[in-house]
Parts: C-alpha cells; structure tokens; sequence
C-alpha cells in the first residue's frame, strides 16, 4: 500500500479516535453532574417530598351512593381536589373541596365525605377525624375548623375521604405563627416543556391515552435545591382547579420537592393579563399574612409582573423558554446550567 495513503489513514483514525474521546468524555462528565446532584438531593434530609401517608390511614365503614352517583357519576374517572391554603393563627381555618367525575366534571352531589388531618411538624402524628360532611349541588364541600379545634401552628395533610367509594382528595392547611420564606414556581411551561403540556394531558383523558407533560431537564432539581437550603415551595398556576389532582399527581411523579399547589379557582385557563392579574393578587394577599417571597420562576411576562409586584427582585427572578429575560428578568437557558450557578 503506498506510504502517503497509510499515513493518510493514519491520521483520519487518530483524529476520528479523538473525536469520540472528547464526545464520550462529555457526556460521562456530563451524566455524572447530572448523577451526582440528584444523589446529593435524594439523600438531603431537609427536602420533604409528597407523601399522602396512605399506609398510615384507616378508611372509615362504606355508604352507599344514591343510585344515580353509584351507576351514572362514580362509574367515570374521578376528578377530586382540595385547596392548599396558609393562614395565620389569628384568622379562621378552613377546609375547602370539589368532587367531580368524568371528561364533562360532573358534581358528586349530596354524598358523605370524611376529613382527616395529619400534623406533618410532629414525630407522633396520626390520622385524626375532623368531622363528615355532605357535598352540596356544586359538589363542594367547606368546613370551619371550630376554635375549640384549632390547629397548632405548622403543615397540616388533610384528606378528604368519599365515603361511598373510597376515592379521596388531598390538600395542605399552613398555620404560620411566624414569618415564612417561599420560592415560587410557575408550572405550565416553566416546569413543563411547553404551555401546551396540560392541554394534552387533558386531551388524552377524552381520548383514553395516558398521556404525561413532559418535564424540562433537572426542573425537579432546582425546586430542591431550594427545599434543601430551608424555602418553602409555592406551586403557582393558571390552570383551571379541576387540574390540581393533575398537577399534585404530576409533581409527586417527578420528584419534586412537597409544596403548595394553588390553581384558579374558575374552570378555564387563565392566560396574558388575565392570568397576571390572578397570580399577583394571591401573592399579594399571602404576603399580608407575613409570606416573604424571595425567588420566583416562570416562562412569560405575566409571571414577571406577578413577582415583581410582591417585591422579588427582577434579578431573582428567572424566566425559561422564548420569552427568557423579559422586561428585565434574569434568563435561564437550560436548568442543568442554572443549577450549576446556584451551586
């Protein structure tokens, strides 16, 4: 073989090997960042996860429907939630739920629900009844916790039990005595790779396909990092409230740090000023009640809005996706670098 040809081949070996070096050095490197952190994360005492405590629990004795809800209603996928709520130990507790089923969320009407608490801030908890109750038409209920019965301060699980098939919602009561620090996070793309997420989501439930939002790349990881370092966690949406089992469901899937879910109260999407307007007047009341918001992530200028109307610094204040950076905000690009810079 000519020698010039030998050395040409050489060379495009040497070169080719070198390449592949490089490439499969990264991405080891690259897993083994990726690796480490939700290592560090998975073994961080200090983050609390969902956890609904149903090994812990004890059903109450079965009712029955009213034939309608046992043959008509029940028979469709349920679509049951509570309402995250904080208050201060000066202010009334209460205890808020929606009880539907179905594509169409149709009511549960008129049918028993137990309520339950768990102290998630003492080592002896236990499931303690509260009190049963029965829906009304709209399939709501709300029950003030008399102030014989008041809750200490701290987080509370409450479940919402349906007595006639076992199905139940779940939601978290705060009872701040003292000054609280919160990091919020947007959803809908900001936690999800797009705004579109939960519309497909909602789509396939119509279409019988289990479809799952996909999650940007180590989002879980922020939120922990936060939870590691002692912040509290608001899980702040525009989607509908019949979307919160979905949303909770989600974040409990993905790993995310235990937090509060707060929805809109209506039934339809809130978007553009809409849905600024909405997120700012619940940060606004919070902040009434001693809430110190010091971080907020969102995907668009309504969150900026929202956040720098409690007072967060644009500068903490990040953005993901098409509109990072907007009016001022600090820009992520992609949340394995971020995280990298809050390391």
């Amino acid at each position: 073989m000519n020698k010039n040809l030998k050395t040409k081949k050489l060379s495009l070996f040497l070169v080719l090997t070198t390449i592949l070096s490089i490439f499969f050095s990264n991405t080891i490197v690259f897993a083994a960042n990726n690796l480490s952190s939700s290592v560090i994360f998975a073994t961080n005492p200090q983050i609390k996860y969902f956890d609904f405590k149903k090994s812990q629990f004890t059903p109450p004795p079965r009712t029955d429907f009213s034939w309608f809800n046992k043959n008509i209603v029940s028979v469709h996928t349920p679509h049951h939630n509570g309402y995250d709520s904080i208050v201060t130990t000066n202010e009334s507790q209460y205890i808020e739920g929606k009880f539907q089923y179905g594509d169409f969320n149709k009511d549960l009407e008129n049918e028993w629900i137990s309520i339950y608490e768990y102290s998630l801030d003492s080592s002896t908890s236990h499931w303690e009844k509260l009190t049963r109750l029965k829906t009304n038409s709209d399939g709501r209920v709300k029950y003030t916790i008399p102030n014989s019965m008041k809750l200490a301060p701290g987080l509370h699980l409450i479940k919402l039990y349906v007595e006639g098939d076992g199905t139940e919602a779940n939601m978290y009561l705060q009872v701040l005595d003292t000054s609280k620090k919160y990091v919020i996070f947007d959803i809908d793309g900001t936690l999800t790779t797009s705004d579109f997420e939960n519309v497909k989501e909602y789509t396939s439930e119509l279409t019988n396909i289990n479809y799952i939002p996909q999650m940007y790349s180590n989002a879980n990881d922020v939120a922990k990092y936060y939870s590691s370092k002692g912040y509290n966690i608001l899980y702040l949406t525009a989607r509908p409230y019949w979307l919160t089992e979905n949303s909770q469901r989600w974040l409990l899937e993905k790993g995310f740090p235990m937090g509060l879910v707060h929805t809109s109260y209506g039934s339809s999407l809130l978007i553009g000023q809409a849905a600024a307007d909405y997120k700012a007047n619940y940060l606004k009341q919070l902040q009434t009640k001693g809430i110190q918001f010091c971080y907020g992530y969102g995907n668009a200028q309504s969150d900026v809005q929202a956040y720098s109307n409690v007072g967060i610094n644009k500068s903490n204040i990040f953005i993901i996706g098409s509109e990072a950076g907007v009016l001022g905000s600090t820009p992520i690009t992609t949340y394995s670098e971020h995280l990298k810079i809050l390391h």
